[in-house]
């Protein structure tokens, strides 16, 4: 099973975990497996507890608690998708079995019958994804933040490292980016280098662009209304983007464009 959650605070992306280890705790504590160093997380704060191919989230009687989508909890399966919020810092859930197209059958995995009816949806939303979506098998670093990204979205000279691994859709020399063409800083671009790029207002409509392999997916992040996709909201789950496609967050519009790189061909 690939499973892995994004942390974030203040909207903004402060690393990658994959839960690899049967347990993963969650704490201000130096001894934790991911360590969160701010007064409103407990020492030990919570866990995430893998069990065959469900993950369940345990609140470990900390002082300001754990929520499931806004939910307060002490125990509870996650899935594809969920948000777990422990002070300000929000942990966004994704199973790479989905994000694929693959659906684990159910009959293989260990689950309750309430556990199942929170799944269905999930799986509906992945049975009618595209079957050709490629394999999503590229390790992630732990460290991709988005200062990146933001320098360059100010910057209208994008700049790419010839190294870098090439987006689906996009010839040799080259890789996809996206291009601001509507709303705040109209015409600037945006580099989809890092593993995971936010877009959108921090604070209020924002969606995040997940690179794996040489994929592109989209899926919503946070706020009050859902991205779009070429003008369609935009559903549960992940969404593969390619070239020449429009994305609505916030106030903004953006679409995927194909740019040079550094040291590439013209």
């Amino acid at each position: 099973m690939a499973a892995r959650v994004v942390l974030s605070y203040n909207e903004e992306i402060v690393t990658e975990v994959e839960l690899t280890r049967p347990v993963t705790v969650i704490g201000r504590h130096p001894g934790c497996d991911v360590v969160i160093d701010h007064p409103a997380i407990s020492a030990r704060h919570m866990l995430f507890r893998v069990v065959n191919r469900t993950v369940y989230v345990e609140d470990l009687a900390s002082t300001n608690g754990t929520k499931v989508n806004g939910i307060a909890v002490s125990h509870q399966v996650i899935h594809h998708l969920d948000l777990v919020e422990v002070g300000r810092h929000k942990m966004h859930y994704f199973d790479d079995a989905l994000m694929s197209g693959k659906v684990v059958g159910l009959e293989s995995t260990v689950l309750t019958d309430y556990e199942r009816t929170l799944l269905a949806a999930h799986v509906a939303a992945a049975a009618a994804a595209p079957a050709e979506i490629p394999e999503l098998d590229t390790p992630l670093s732990r460290d991709d933040d988005l200062s990146h990204t933001i320098a360059i979205a100010r910057n209208p000279a994008l700049q790419l490292d010839a190294e870098d691994t090439l987006a689906a859709g996009a010839p040799e020399g080259s890789t996809l980016a996206l291009r601001v063409i509507a709303g705040e800083r109209m015409g600037a671009l945006i580099s989809l280098a890092n593993a995971n790029t936010m877009i959108g207002n921090a604070g209020g409509d924002t969606a995040l662009v997940v690179r794996r392999g040489q994929g592109l997916f989209l899926s919503r992040f946070g706020g009050s209304r859902p991205p779009r996709l070429n003008r369609q909201d935009l559903g549960p789950g992940t969404h593969p983007i390619a070239l020449s496609d429009v994305i609505d967050v916030g106030g903004s519009t953006f679409q995927v464009i194909q740019v040079a790189l550094q040291g590439g061909a013209p």
